[in-house]
Parts: C-alpha cells; structure tokens; sequence
C-alpha cells in the first residue's frame, strides 16, 4: 500500500516526521495505546466489536506484530481518514502522526531486524510419515501405523510439531511396529522359491481329446496339434529375477541316437527373438503358437522308457515379453522319422530369490565375508537410512553388541538380527526428526547441516525419508546448493503425491468428506459411493497442478478437471468415448459454469449441510481456505438458522439469513461470509447445477461482496477471487509454510512471506516458484541462534 510504505519511510526518519517535529516515533506503548483507547476502542472493543473488529486487546509491541494484516489496513484507514469516522471526535493532526509513525515504526525495525527463523522443536513421524518411511526404507507395502493412535491436529494439520505428542499408548504402539517389521524383513524360516508343476496332460496344445496317460506323447509326424506339439504352457515371469524351466520326459527315435530337444521361452513382444531360420528347425505343426520364440539351450535326451525319465532344465534369462515355456523336438536329418517325446510333467520354478522385497532390501552384504562383518556392514547401511545421517562407530558398535548378545544366548544369527533392526525403529533417532545444533554458542541465526536439510526437504514434499540422492549431496554438502533442481526433480516424482494427500486434502478439509452424508430424499443423485470418486476428483486436479507446474490460480477457475462415470453423471457431462472400467477422463469445462476447486464436488458437499446447502459454511470455507480471512468465532448463545425454536425466522432460507444478519451481534460477520456462499447457490448439496432450490424456488445466486462487488452467480465469483490473486497467494503460501515447517506462523515471517508473493507474481505463480522460495527461506533453512528470543 502506497499510504503504507510512505508512512514506514517517515518512521525511519523521513522528512514527514522531521517536519512534524518528531525525532524518532513514541514507542507503541506511549503513542499507539492511548490512541486506540481514545478514538477506537469504543466501536473495535471488548463490548462492540463493529465489522467484526477487536482493538482492545493490542496492549505490546508483540501483539501488534503478530497481527500484521489487521494493522496494515488500521494504518492505511488512520492515515486517510477513514477512523475514526466522521461522526466521531477526530483526533488531533500531531497525535494522527504520532500514532501511525509508532505503529509503522514497529513494523519496519521488525522487517530490518536479523533473521528469526523461529522456535525449533523436536518433531515425531505422524502416521502417514511413519508408514511411507517403512515403505521407503524396506521397499514393502507394510503399513504399521494405521493401528497407531490418531494424530493430533494443529493449524489445520497433522504434522505439527507441537501437538504430536507421545502417549503410553502410542510408545507400546512403537515397539509393536518396530517388531513387526523386523519379522517381516528378517524371516527365520526363508521360504523355498515357488514352482508351478503341470501335468502334461494339462498342457497346450489342448483339447478334450488329449492324451490322459502319465506320458504324454508328442511327435511331429501327427497332424493333429495336440499329438504334434511343440508342448507349452503359459507363465508368469518378472523379467528381473531369475526362473528355471524344466521337463520330465523320455523319448523314442528310429535311429536309437538321442533326441536332441529345444527349450525355449516365447510372446508376442519377446526381446531378442530367435531367427526365423532358428525356429524352423523346430519339430511340430503348433509351431506358429510359440512363436515369436527365443531358444534357450538344446539338450540331448537319452531316456528310453518310462522306468527311468530324465530331467532337462533351463535358466530363464532375465528378458521382458516371455508369456510362455515350450519344449519342442528339433527335425532329425537326412529324412528320418521325427521322434516321439513322452512328456510327465512341465515346471516353472522362481523367482530363484524368494525373499520378500523387505528382505532383500535390508539383508544386502558382501557375500563370503566372516558374520561380523555382514552384520555391520547391514547396520551401516540401514541405520543411515533409518536415522537420516551419519552413524557413529558407537552407534554400530552398540548395536552389533546387541546382535552377539542375542548369538551367545542361542539365538540364530537371523533371529539377532531382529534385536537389532528392532533397536533402531523404536529408537528416538527414528521415531523423531532430531536436529542437533552444531553450533550451539553461535548469537546468530545459522544453517541447518545438510542432512537436516534433506530430512525437512523429503518429509515437506514426499512425507517420507530422504532418497540416496538427497543423502548423496548431504554428504558431498552439495545440497544446500542444489536446492532448486532437487525441488524440480522431487515435484516429478510419484512420491510427491503426499503434497496432494497429505497437504492438499488437509487443507481444503476434505478429510470430512469420509463421514458426510447427504439425505438422498433431497438430493436423489447422492449414493455413498460418490465420496471416493469426489475426492478423487481434487487429488486428480490437484495432482496435475503440482505435476505440470502449472499456475496456482488454475486452483481458482482451471477450466478442466478429471470424472469417472459416476462423477460425470452428476455433472451433467459427456465425455468423448466408451467409459472402461475404473476409468477417470480429463475433461475440459470450457463452456460450463464449473471450474476450479470452489465447483467440485468435495468442496461443494463438504461444506452444505445433509438437507440443504449452507451458504455461511461455504462462505467461511471461502475466507478461511481462499483468502486467509477467517471470520472470528460466533457470539455465545446464537441460535443456529436450523434451530427449529427460531420462529421469528420465516420465508426462504434466504430471507432468513437476511433476518438473522439482523442481530448486531451476527451482522458484520455474516456479511462477509455470507456473500461467497449466496454467489455458490446454484450448486446443490452434493455439487450438482441447479436452477431451483430444494423448496422448488427459483435460485437467486446474487450477492454483494464488502458493500460494492456486485456477483451475479459462480462466474463473478472466480472472477473476484483471481482478482483477489494476491490474497490467495498469500493465504496459500501461509499454509504451505505452516505444513513446510511443521508449526504454526509469526510475525517474524513476515518479511519471508512477502519476499515469496513477489517472486510468485514475477514467475507467473507456478507451483515449483512456490515450493522453491519456502524451500530456499530463512525459516526453513536457518535455525535461531544462542539466546535468540528467548
């Protein structure tokens, strides 16, 4: 504000001051509290509080800075004369100028002070942390925390540190996870590689006419394919692990020489196929069905009778594309009659490697090295991992003793292993983020070490432990210096879904959604089963915001989103083609009035009541969530607009929402909430375009926005919110913040704040813009020094 800035430069000793007689502005206590209980208080104070204004209780320097917003509009309104107003006693021009020069002064000594990075403290894994770090570290699917305790919730998230506390409970709770996983990493008992043994007679080429005896007989000579062959059958085959095929046959040839036998694998998109020419020399008329083919080996095959059949087996290669395993006679030379194999059985055996993904995660060593040494060089790599920085000799050393503790009480080297895999997940080191200072006599705000900085790196946009990568720079210290290409590499990845589940449906309070249910007499299109596909729908939409980079104001009006059939359905919407299964579609909205978050489905329902939309819960949810203008709490004692005693309310719902802004108590409040959510009417309680409400009245969507924005529906209000961009912004960037850093904000951020909403406005508000310059602030990369606001 132009009244603003020219005020804080008089504050710093401008010649406006210097003119008014001033050297230096009165502190607040002097000039700014007389002046609030003297021309304010009467109107903003603890018994009136006029358009919802409280003054009274700004009696410090401290609480003044911690309401910023609130002042900068206080100073802009003094300054021109806005308050008082012009029915009250106006105060004089030198105590006008005193006031505004202690209050801007406040400010600016604030803005100029060192950095204050804010209170550090020590945070534990919520749940979505703790499971994803388990999954990250030991590559299982394993989610433990879902038994744990729910997480406390504060400024509107589940991981901050200051309500993740630790109960009895939730520590019994720990040390179950800590086993549990353990076991599951460290089986004592591994388990044989699987094998998938088929009968011959079950084997393709298949009919009702197959052969039934134990051997069944293949020979080239027949024209049927299921005498012909070759013999094979369909598998599954992960194409990075290793498989073994087999056969048990025996055979017969006029000559009496062995039969010579291919073994091979076969799909339509097998890598490196074998030639054309190769697979001609294969004998029988099913040929065709296994190829393309890749031949494996060729195996002479001496066996004469069934009395004594011989096993022929083959590795698998590691290769994409193999759907089947087929055994074939080669053609014999020189004109002599194909042979005849007598086939018992066809197997597949794999993966060789049947530890469990977890296991082979954790239990990685050189091979052929004493026990001991596997043992810590396990620990070495795991507890790094698990802790998220270098481990002391003394932390491996205690732990490798507790692994010989359990040997010399006859536990198995597997089992011992456990102890110690357990001591490290129920250890504080795991459980809680610790950040240690390396400089602890330093006055001055310096950097986190960059292992901390992966750690808050990798939990704000993955919810989970930092990857190699990040762990590779931390220890080259390289990190702190490639801040933007990791956020731009992190953003591209998968993980980076938990910013949409983890932030964004906390954010937007969709995590309501679970438990709401709309009377399906009002609205007839509601079924359960539409909670999942709406808020599917955000994550979606959400999710291409974060993935492409694109504009957090597509937040507001993107003209496209993603529907399933269901989705579609309820919105009236016609998607180009057939709908499969399961299938979601990216549909465009150009043309309809839909766009953005305020017109889907989650937001719409969550903040509509089971039998009628709420146009003050949306229009709070429009203020709180949007604009970062929380209206404050109700008076006591206000009856609801539902209460059924209230029968001086009549009419339309409407009419009884300008009845009950009436009050005096309700007027000021309701008047800024009140207008978002009129202006969203024309969408029922459960997201759908309606033109009549649920009386069978004509909707009438107008509303007037602060007394002067005039919104004739849905339209004018995107359009008022993108022209509010910078309040959105700000009110995005704040929650992002508070998520980012795990605490609530202060006044000290301030300037942070402001440094991220213009560098926002200059990158044309891309998301990555966003994330960097939070990523790359004081707050999240500083810590206080010694005796820093204490």
């Amino acid at each position: 504000m132009l009244g603003l800035r020219r005020i804080i430069l008089a504050a710093l000793g401008g010649s406006a001051l210097l003119q008014s007689g001033f050297a230096a502005p009165a502190p607040f206590a002097e000039a700014g509290v007389p002046f609030l209980e003297k021309h304010c208080v009467a109107c903003h104070g603890a018994e009136k509080q006029k358009a919802g204004l409280t003054l009274h209780q700004f009696r410090d320097d401290l609480s003044v800075l911690r309401a910023r917003r609130t002042w900068e509009q206080i100073i802009e309104r003094v300054e021109e004369g806005d308050m008082p107003p012009d029915d009250r006693k106006q105060p004089a021009a030198g105590e006008r100028q005193r006031f505004l020069a202690s209050a801007s002064a406040l400010f600016a000594s604030a803005d100029s002070a060192k950095p204050d990075p804010g209170r550090l403290t020590v945070r534990r894994l919520n749940r979505a942390e703790y499971n994803n770090t388990i999954r990250d570290l030991l590559n299982a699917e394993f989610r433990p925390a879902d038994d744990f305790p729910s997480d406390e919730v504060g400024h509107g998230f589940d991981n901050i540190a200051d309500v993740l506390s630790v109960s009895p409970v939730l520590m019994e709770r720990y040390l179950d996870a800590a086993d549990r996983v353990a076991e599951l990493a460290i089986p004592l008992n591994p388990a044989a590689p699987p094998k998938r043994t088929l009968r011959a007679m079950y084997c393709e080429p298949a009919s009702p006419d197959t052969p039934k005896d134990q051997f069944r007989p293949v020979c080239g000579a027949k024209k049927e394919h299921i005498l012909s062959g070759p013999l094979n059958t369909p598998v599954r085959v992960a194409a990075d692990a290793d498989f073994i095929m087999r056969a048990r046959l025996y055979a017969k040839s006029a000559s009496g020489k062995p039969v010579r036998v291919a073994m091979l694998v076969a799909g339509p998109e097998i890598e490196n196929p074998s030639p054309a020419a190769e697979m001609a020399k294969l004998d029988g008329v099913a040929v065709r069905a296994i190829t393309p083919g890749r031949i494996l080996k060729i195996v002479d095959v001496t066996a004469r009778d069934e009395k004594s059949p011989q096993i022929i087996e083959a590795k698998i290669p590691r290769t994409h594309g193999i759907e089947r395993i087929a055994f074939a006679a080669l053609k014999p030379a020189g004109g002599e009659p194909p042979p005849t194999l007598f086939f018992e059985w066809i197997e597949c055996e794999g993966p060789m490697d049947a530890r469990s993904p977890a296991t082979k995660a954790l239990m990685v060593f050189a091979p052929g090295k004493p026990q001991r040494e596997q043992t810590r060089e396990l620990l070495w790599r795991f507890v790094s991992r698990a802790w998220r920085r270098p481990v002391e000799r003394e932390e491996i050393d205690g732990l490798a003793a507790l692994v010989d503790y359990g040997i010399a009480h006859n536990d198995s080297w597997e089992e011992a292993l456990r102890r110690a895999v357990r001591a490290v997940l129920a250890s504080p080191k795991f459980v809680f983020r610790l950040e240690p200072d390396d400089q602890p006599e330093n006055p001055e705000p310096h950097p986190i070490d960059d292992f901390q900085l992966a750690t808050r790196l990798s939990y704000f946009l993955w919810s989970t432990c930092p990857d190699p990568e990040l762990l590779q720079l931390a220890f080259e210290h390289k990190l702190a210096t490639n801040l933007d290409a990791q956020v731009s590499r992190m953003l591209k990845d998968p993980r980076a879904d938990a910013l949409v589940e983890s932030f964004a449906v906390q954010w937007l309070q969709l995590g309501r959604l679970a438990t709401h249910s709309a009377d399906a007499k009002t609205f007839p299109g509601w079924r359960p089963e539409l909670r999942a596909a709406m808020l599917e729908e955000t994550r979606r939409f959400v999710r291409e915001i974060v993935r492409d980079d694109r504009s957090v104001l597509d937040l507001l009006d993107g003209d496209f989103t993603w529907v399933n059939r269901p989705l579609a359905e309820l919105y009236g919407l016609s998607p180009a083609g057939e709908w499969k299964d399961g299938e979601w579609k990216r549909v465009s909205l150009a043309g309809t009035p839909r766009g953005g978050l305020l017109t889907q489905a989650s937001v719409l329902t969550v903040t509509s009541n089971p039998t009628r939309t709420s146009p003050v819960k949306r229009g709070k949810w429009v203020l709180e969530q949007l604009l970062g203008a929380p209206p404050p709490p109700a008076p006591p004692n206000v009856p609801s607009l539902d209460d059924k005693n209230r029968k001086e309310l009549t009419g339309t719902f409407r009419q009884k929402l300008e009845q009950h802004r009436t009050n005096p108590n309700c007027a000021s409040c309701h008047a800024k909430m009140d207008s978002f959510g009129l202006a969203l009417e024309n969408f029922n309680g459960i997201g759908q375009w309606r033109d009549r409400d649920e009386s069978g009245t004509p909707v009438d969507a107008s509303a007037a926005v602060d007394g002067q924005h005039k919104l004739a529906g849905v339209a004018d209000l995107k359009k008022l919110l993108r022209e509010r961009r910078k309040d959105f912004a700000r009110c995005l960037t704040e929650k992002l913040m508070i998520y980012a850093l795990g605490r609530g904000l202060d006044w000290f951020d301030d300037p942070a704040i402001d440094r991220i909403q213009r560098a926002l406005a200059a990158n044309d508000y891309k998301f990555s813009t966003l994330v960097s310059q939070i990523v790359k602030s004081d707050a999240f990369r500083l810590r206080r020094g010694k005796g820093q606001n204490d």
